[in-house]
């Protein structure tokens, strides 16, 4: 194969830079601040449908078989257009879809490059999901629904080589436009993460397999992903970009490639440390909310655990970020254990899922937690990243309905719902309560376990004496606001959802 040198691709990428520019069907850019009303849907293109007509619903529909769903199944960009409205119906308004480079195509031990981050060439897209018109089409189909897209891009590194040593000519050669071994660092494997240099400048991977490092401080590579971020992001019309791997990548290369993006960016650092994890956000948008997330996990699986860890993530997250309310809010992803495998308990899981979809941030929702994907056998990579199509995308299992609800009320918020902070309106061992404009939100670790208490929490003036409050998750429950300015409650263990009765009329949300 052929492969463009760097100085015919930098005149390529400036040709088609120019195009752009005059090319009237490019759309504004959209920003931070228009993004954080937005609930976004992750999925993986390999793993959500199919092509239709070119259906093979048996294909990877038995996650137990391991050799099987480490090669591609069979998903495609036109299989996203056909499920669109699934999305829509679900309330969700914007997709974050993986990387769509071509990948290397070569069997390694832990399989293909089916999930994306593998790439062997930046400037072509996976003809495993489709051509470069479907991309478009896609994105084009998405935005006709008022649906935005974040496309999933990787800096950091290009896709393994089985067993071959890295950073020689021949090692190199497979890959374009980075296809010198002065475009990689030295070949060392990460040995430990609290040393940044050793992340940053190391390989991810195994010794077998590992992902060849580009070295992002070199100024041919630098002003080469810059360019061709930007040329994504212009020539596909997406509206964001997912950064993967960003902490090892040093922070102030994101400076430029964030701006030569155009768009809304959200980086991938995987740390529980709050003040870590908010220095990147200085070199880009946001970043997913790894500190909140790792807090979740342990407070709503383990009923035992104590609810006042959260007000403490909440307040180290407020004192170390720019901007909470654009950190990317998660309980499941691609990466990380299935929280249906960590625990059966539906009710933790709705606690949880509540407290994500209501609390400050962009609510991100991972494919197969709508339909209860535990991820098993083992609940981690690769079998949480299930294929999608043999739940028949219904409609109708009790988790879609419930996150649709929820998502329902966040249109009928008012726009000042998206940029003032929650307000803690009760904490102890168990429960935590918050008041974000006029929404209620009581969140418990209680699970299964209901405790039938009586609690009396603080209005502060925020609702008047004689409102009428529905719980929008159970709509026979209307609370009235007590003389005192209070919202007395009865705690069941099932998370509650309070909102003005009068506030809700024509939404169709329990009817009103």
């Amino acid at each position: 194969m052929k492969f463009l040198t760097f100085s015919t691709q930098k005149l390529f990428t400036l040709a088609t830079l120019l195009l752009l520019v005059t090319a009237p069907q490019f759309s504004l850019a959209r920003t931070a601040e228009e993004w954080r009303s937005r609930t976004i849907y992750q999925l993986i293109t390999d793993r959500f449908a199919q092509a239709p007509g070119q259906e093979n619903p048996k294909l990877c529909s038995n996650n137990h078989n391991e050799a099987e769903i480490r090669r591609y199944c069979g998903g495609t960009f036109s299989g996203i257009i056909s499920k669109l409205d699934y999305i829509k119906n679900l309330g969700l308004d914007a997709i974050w879809i993986s990387p769509v480079v071509k990948q290397m195509d070569n069997l390694t031990s832990i399989g293909v490059g089916w999930h994306g981050y593998w790439a062997q060439d930046i400037y072509q897209i996976n003809p495993h999901f489709g051509t470069a018109d479907d991309l478009k089409k896609l994105v084009q189909a998405a935005h006709d629904k008022d649906i935005w897209v974040m496309v999933d891009v990787v800096a950091n590194h290009m896709g393994p080589q089985e067993k071959l040593p890295p950073r020689t000519e021949q090692y190199v050669k497979a890959y374009s436009p980075f296809n010198k071994t002065e475009h990689y660092h030295f070949f060392c494997l990460i040995t430990n993460y609290d040393d940044q240099g050793n992340v940053e400048y190391c390989s991810i991977g195994s010794a077998d397999d590992p992902l060849p490092d580009l070295d992002t401080e070199n100024p041919a590579v630098i002003s080469e992903l810059n360019n061709w971020v930007s040329w994504l992001t212009r020539e596909f019309n997406f509206d964001g970009i997912r950064i993967d791997t960003a902490r090892h990548v040093r922070q102030n290369f994101w400076d430029e490639f964030t701006r030569s993006s155009g768009v809304f960016s959200i980086g991938e650092i995987l740390s529980e440390n709050s003040g870590y994890v908010a220095s990147y956000q200085s070199h880009m948008d946001s970043t997913l909310g790894y500190p909140l997330y790792a807090k979740l996990i342990k407070l709503y699986t383990n009923p035992n655990a104590n609810m006042y860890e959260l007000r403490d993530v909440i307040n180290n997250d407020r004192n170390a970020f720019k901007d909470t309310r654009i950190l990317g809010n998660f309980i499941d992803s691609h990466d990380q254990e299935r929280f249906a495998h960590k625990t059966q308990d539906k009710v933790l899981f709705r606690n949880a899922l509540t407290l994500v979809l209501l609390m400050d941030g962009i609510p991100i929702i991972y494919q197969g937690v709508e339909q209860d994907f535990t991820g098993a056998p083992t609940g981690n990579d690769p079998f949480n990243r299930e294929a999608l199509w043999p739940s028949s995308y219904s409609q109708t299992t009790p988790t879609y309905q419930f996150i649709a609800n929820i998502n329902a009320l966040r249109k009928v918020v008012s726009p000042s719902y998206y940029t003032s902070l929650s307000i803690e309106a009760w904490i102890d061992e168990h429960i935590y309560a918050f008041i974000k404009e006029k929404v209620l939100v009581i969140t418990s670790n209680y699970g299964g376990n209901n405790p039938n208490r009586d609690l009396v929490i603080q209005g502060n003036g925020v609702w008047p004496t004689g409102e009428v409050l529905v719980n929008i998750l159970k709509c026979e429950e209307k609370i009235t606001i007590d003389g005192s300015l209070n919202v007395p409650v009865k705690i069941d263990g099932e998370p509650k959802v309070l909102y003005p009765e009068k506030s809700l009329k024509g939404s169709r949300i329990c009817g009103l």
